[in-house]
């Protein structure tokens, strides 16, 4: 009896808790809340000189890599930064999901940032790529991603679970759990772009496949550091290889581009590789490094018009990323900089 009378106290207390999200927003409302969640997050969680990024905060490491574009693709593939055979040199950085700083040894999606340098004859132009160690994203709509932002940080992550639930959204909290895992290394794992992108006519999303064939092992005792600390003896002992991939859309039954968090099955749609992508062996961690990836501001925006991002979450990410950069640039006064290989180490 009084479990029941618990369940709907809770029932009652969550539908008035969650009343402004009865009447339905624009998209453009959504994205605004996001940004002023965002900044006020931002403010209140970091001292001025010290502000860190709003997602991805902990950093396993920035390494120098090459980004070759496959010499041999048909003609219907060779489309953008992939329509001639070509070496791109790039920054990638790899990172913990989650909004703090907190140990490796809990849980968490995986996230990895590639910059190509000099992708046009303006050798200031770069092309951003913006993956995680999962193919779909658990809050696959503008309206999810606010809410649970909204609910993350106003309130805190049980009352988000539980308001999720009450609100017919439990496979969202499935889907985070299916995400957040313990991994070996950021080197071993593969990434998705989850949210599509232009492909000259066409749309498609990204993936990255791990091809190293060096694999770490995770230790009997984790450390707070043990991702960082595989990275380092992997790429002091061999290179780490990945294999770019790119999966077209079909229809919005098997391919839907405005809902994430339904996978784009590679049994319906394979994955097609058109480039490769080499780690050097290299020391990375250093304070140069460490500095040099707080200037860095990676944004799936940026990239020429042949790959547009698409897509609500897109549309979303577009606005909030770049809000958020100029936001930490100009609180901490720190220039945003794209250094070209020569200039660090």
């Amino acid at each position: 009896m009084l479990r029941n009378k618990f369940i709907l106290y809770i029932g009652i207390l969550f539908t008035f808790s969650s009343c402004e999200f009865s009447q339905p927003k624009t998209e453009d409302q959504y994205i605004a809340d996001m940004k002023t969640l965002l900044k006020e997050k931002l403010s209140a969680e970091y001292e001025i000189g010290n502000t860190q990024r709003a997602t991805h905060v902990k950093s396993h490491g920035l390494v120098k890599a090459k980004f070759d574009v496959v010499d041999s693709l048909p003609d219907e593939l060779r489309v953008g930064i992939f329509k001639t055979p070509k070496t791109f040199n790039a920054w990638m950085r790899f990172s913990n999901a989650r909004g703090m700083a907190q140990s490796d040894k809990i849980k968490d999606f995986r996230g990895l940032s590639i910059k190509l340098l000099n992708t046009s004859e303006n050798k200031s132009i770069t092309h951003d790529f913006v993956l995680q160690s999962y193919p779909t994203m658990a809050l696959g709509t503008v309206k999810d991603f606010r809410d649970g932002m909204y609910y993350d940080l106003k309130k805190s992550r049980l009352y988000a679970a539980i308001a999720f639930v009450f609100s017919g959204r439990l496979g969202v909290l499935l889907d985070f759990n299916s995400g957040r895992q313990l991994h070996s290394s950021p080197l071993d794992i593969d990434y998705w772009s989850a949210t599509p992108y232009k492909f000259g006519q066409k749309i498609v999303k990204y993936r990255l496949k791990a091809t190293s064939d060096y694999k770490s092992e995770a230790p009997k005792d984790l450390s707070d550091n043990y991702l960082k600390e595989n990275m380092m003896t992997h790429l002091q002992n061999d290179a780490a290889t990945f294999d770019f991939e790119i999966q077209f859309y079909i229809n919005e039954k098997l391919t839907p581009i405005e809902e994430a968090r339904t996978e784009w099955k590679e049994s319906d749609s394979p994955f097609i590789k058109i480039a490769e992508i080499t780690i050097p062996k290299q020391s990375f961690d250093s304070q140069k490094r460490r500095t040099l990836q707080m200037q860095l501001s990676f944004d799936p925006s940026n990239v020429p018009g042949d790959h547009q991002p698409v897509g609500g979450l897109n549309r979303a990410r577009k606005a909030i990323y770049n809000v958020l950069a100029s936001f930490r640039s100009n609180r901490d006064n720190i220039e945003l900089i794209t250094p070209s290989f020569e200039e660090i180490d």
